[in-house]
């Protein structure tokens, strides 16, 4: 029999595979360890997957989007950066794609070309309280003539403007090496404000994980904001120095509606007054609806930055940082004449500033330290309530400057400070980023500290919120600001430092953030920096322990931990289909299914279903079905094998009813498909000539070349879950009692589909006429074997003379 047999149709039977009716069987788990109030349940999705860095720049409100920064080739719906710009990119969570945005291409050097050199004039000062992001891997920079770039992006509330900045004069399609853009760019090169206006969308209820209509997030339109000369122009970069271009117009933030943006800039626009020979930067805001500017400060000296703007919700409430000294609306002179950086917090009637007023008033004997930290992003509460940020000054006490920092809450009218989280005792913290649920009901931030649910400092490490002092994300009520819950369990990263800003949603629920060098279990094997996706689901019960089973999702062999007895496995593998079952306990409220299944989207699965999630030691699985006793999922592709009697959490989400239980992690537990329920035949295809064909089978296949018909040995595609990332010289196949290994073992590769394996074996002369002969996948890692199901279950496939 042969059929004609392509991927995209292997994916339409694999998931028809998936709900094969079987009987129940009872296997065990260990006992979990039961979550305390005070940390949540996260569930982490790895976003990004890339060679290059990929940054989160914000989130919408509802959580559907994340804007991404990335130097990466991460777009799963039309790719386009292999050049490894960095560019914008905007992940939907409903589509689970990502789309590239801007697409630009640096101008390269000519081949034979010597630079003419620049004159350089003195910069435009602009300390800044927080660090840049650690510069993006790309091109060689000494091969780049001008650097173009796409950076700082951030989402409107309702998910329909993208702000940012570019100084491509184009960036929906811009290339740097044409003659004419080339020329405009050493002409000017300068970083500008833009515009993206998202394309409408339905709105979908994300805990679903229904399919919702496509729309192509990159068919929007940009809207160009700033057109300045540059204060420097570019230079190129060489084999010790990176590529220039001057960055005068920064640091942009958007309001709800995208009607109005704050930002930076060294430069004199319309209706401004920044005309100094050297140009302090300054705030300026832009008024979408009516097109026109406005400049809120007006600083003079050197040295003075403004910088960091941040919006409320109906853009009429902007803070910045500042180390001018700006007087207060209605006085004559300011109080900051030593410089220190302090906030201020500006009133905006759309038109112009109708207040300015400085927030902290602090001091420092030394001039090169900021006391105070406002970093770019949102700080300001969407009602334009509170403010939060950084400060090593005791400002809820005496005003005395600390060793070390922590966050504070500002109720702008009171005019009090409160204190979120303790300081350092010594060595400091990480920044942490400290923002506002789109609600206003909650701060978050991070932090490596260890410290109690009240903040204070434990006796033992075992006693705190975060025992191994990992950077974490934490949440407190702005009515319990000292009541913390801990949000991430992050696992230890590949080096001493890792720095973590979260984004949130209207609701701590939903966050994006990104972290480098760490593996969640979303397969950040290269450990660059990527972007992940924090869901956080409420929890209203917590079922009995262990009242959960598994097994294997090909053919269903129990679960049960150490020493297992046939047909029983130890554990599952990373990237392997899996099913969990319950009869005690409801596992989700009714039947729903996956719409669709592919490793071209991320995540490939939804990670939610009908209000359902599953994760393994934090990390999100997908998931192909769910109903009231059986959930079938794929176990996340970065999870380490766990040792000895070890095990991992698994936590079941069933709308807020909690599910605890623990499972053993193996290298690999190769399982064989079969192609029905009753006849125990192997999913096994000839796949020599490219078109696939079932059983019978023979150990030769005549083949069509461009020299005719010739006759060469059958491969044979064994379909299989449970050996994602093995290696061919880790096989050995056997069918009926012929041991196939080495070379032989052609391909050993995932599918299309997640969850699905492929190996790739040539048939020895040997077995031909073999008959009616069982297959049994062996793999063998660190002197430990995995095998499927033994003879005497095995599925089998048909060889014939």
């Amino acid at each position: 029999m042969k059929v004609d047999f392509r991927w995209p149709q292997f994916a339409i039977i694999a998931l028809a595979l998936l709900f094969i009716p079987v009987c129940l069987t009872q296997a065990q788990t260990a006992t979990p360890t039961p979550t305390s109030p005070s940390i949540a349940d996260p569930v982490v999705t790895q976003i990004s997957s890339s060679t290059g860095e990929s940054f989160a720049g914000d989130m919408s409100g509802n959580g559907r989007f994340v804007v991404i920064e990335s130097t990466g080739n991460i777009a799963t719906s039309n790719p386009r950066n292999a050049d490894g710009n960095r560019e914008i990119f905007l992940f939907d969570y409903a589509q689970r794609q990502i789309y590239q945005i801007t697409d630009t291409r640096s101008a390269l050097k000519l081949p034979g070309a010597t630079p003419t050199p620049t004159p350089t004039p003195t910069p435009t000062p602009s300390p800044s309280p927080s660090p840049s992001p650690t510069p993006n891997p790309g091109p060689d920079p000494n091969t780049i003539d001008v650097e173009v770039s796409n950076n700082r992006p951030m989402l409107s509330n309702d998910g329909r403007y993208i702000v940012f900045t570019s100084n491509a004069p184009t960036p929906a399609s811009f290339d740097g090496n044409t003659d004419a853009n080339r020329a405009a760019l050493k002409a000017d090169g300068n970083q500008e404000i833009f515009l993206y206006l998202i394309p409408a969308v339905a709105n979908a209820d994300l805990a679903s994980g229904a399919s919702v209509p496509a729309v192509d997030l990159a068919a929007g339109t940009f809207t160009r904001v700033t057109n300045t000369p540059a204060s420097r122009l570019p230079q190129p970069g060489t084999a010790t120095l990176s590529p220039f271009v001057a960055d005068d117009n920064r640091f942009p933030s958007i309001n709800d509606d995208g009607s109005i943006v704050a930002f930076t800039s060294t430069r004199n626009l319309p209706g401004g007054t920044n005309t100094e020979a050297i140009p302090n930067p300054e705030v300026f805001v832009f008024n979408r609806i009516t097109s026109a500017f406005a400049q809120l400060t007006n600083t003079q000296g050197t040295f003075v930055f403004n910088e960091n703007p941040s919006v409320s919700g109906d853009g009429l409430t902007i803070a910045f940082i500042s180390n001018a000294n700006i007087p207060d609306t209605g006085s004559a002179t300011g109080n900051n004449a030593d410089g220190n950086g302090e906030v201020y917090l500006v009133n905006f009637n759309g038109a112009a500033a109708t207040r300015i007023r400085q927030v902290t008033r602090t001091t420092t004997d030394n001039a090169s330290v900021s006391v105070n930290i406002l970093s770019p992003g949102r700080r300001l509460s969407r009602n334009g309530q509170l403010l939060a940020f950084e400060s090593a000054a005791d400002l809820s006490g005496n005003g005395a400057i600390q060793t070390t920092s922590t966050s504070f809450i500002y109720n702008i009218a009171a005019n009090t400070f409160t204190a979120v989280g303790p300081r350092a005792t010594s060595g400091g913290d990480v920044l942490r980023f400290p923002t506002f649920t789109g609600d206003n009901s909650t701060i978050v931030f991070a932090s490596a500290l260890n410290f109690r649910a009240d903040g204070s400092a434990p006796t033992t490490a075992a006693e705190g919120l975060n025992p191994n002092s990992r950077v974490q994300i934490f949440s407190a009520l702005v009515s319990a600001p000292n009541t913390f819950t801990r949000l991430t369990d992050t696992p230890a990263p590949n080096v001493s430092f890792a720095a973590l800003q979260p984004f949130a949603s209207n609701t701590r629920g939903r966050m994006a953030f990104s972290i480098a060098r760490t593996e969640f279990g979303g397969g950040n094997s290269d450990n660059l920096t990527e972007t992940f996706y924090l869901r956080v689901p409420d929890r209203t019960s917590e079922a009995s322990a262990n009242a959960v089973s598994y097994f294997t999702g090909a053919s269903l062999r129990p679960v049960t931990g150490p020493s297992p007895t046939a047909p029983a496995v130890a554990g599952l593998a990373p990237g392997m289909l899996g099913v969990a079952r319950a009869t005690a306990v409801a596992l989700a409220p009714s039947n729903a299914s996956a719409t669709s299944a592919t490793e071209t989207r991320r995540p490939p699965l939804p990670v939610e279903l009908n209000g359902v999630t599953v994760s393994i030691n934090n990390a999100a699985a997908g998931l192909y079905f769910v109903s009231q006793n059986e959930i079938r999922f794929v176990v996340p592709i970065g999870l380490a094998a766990t040792t000895g009697t070890n095990t991992y959490p698994v936590v079941i989400n069933n709308n807020g009813a909690v599910i605890r239980s623990t499972i053993t992690i193996l290298p690999a537990q190769p399982d064989i498909f079969t192609r029905d329920g009753a006849t125990n035949r192997a999913l096994v295809f000839n796949a020599t000539s490219g078109t696939m064909m079932i059983e019978p089978f023979t150990v030769t296949t005549s083949v069509a070349t461009t020299s005719g018909t010739q006759t060469v040995p059958t491969v044979l595609q064994i379909v299989l879950t449970g050996v994602r990332n093995v290696q061919a010289s880790q096989v050995t196949v056997r069918i009926k009692e012929t041991d196939i290994t080495g070379t032989a073992i052609k391909l050993v590769a995932p599918t299309d589909t997640p969850g699905f394996d492929q190996i790739n074996v040539e048939l020895p002369a040997s077995l031909a006429g073999a008959g009616d002969s069982t297959v049994i996948v062996t793999v063998t890692i660190s002197g430990q074997t995995f095998t499927s199901r033994p003879a005497d279950s095995a599925p089998r496939i048909q060889i014939n003379p």
